[in-house]
């Protein structure tokens, strides 16, 4: 899986939080035999935020997690 595949994969899983209006990844929405993929994606954009590729905050706008 490459970031991009990732980015769309965790595009599906923000989900506000209807107190604050803040966003966050809900793993919880996907189906328990999906999750081994959408732990996989968190993965690689982990990895290639410790690796340079892209910043916090150019992934968080590209899954559109920030405010």
């Amino acid at each position: 899986m490459d970031l991009e595949q990732a980015i769309v994969l965790l595009k599906k899983i923000v989900k506000e939080n209807g107190t604050n209006d803040m966003k966050h990844l809900d793993v919880g929405l996907v189906p328990a035999d999906e999750r081994p993929l959408y732990d996989k994606a968190l993965r690689v954009a982990k990895m290639s935020i410790i690796e340079g590729k892209i910043s916090q905050d150019e992934l968080f706008g590209k899954i559109h997690l920030n405010n």
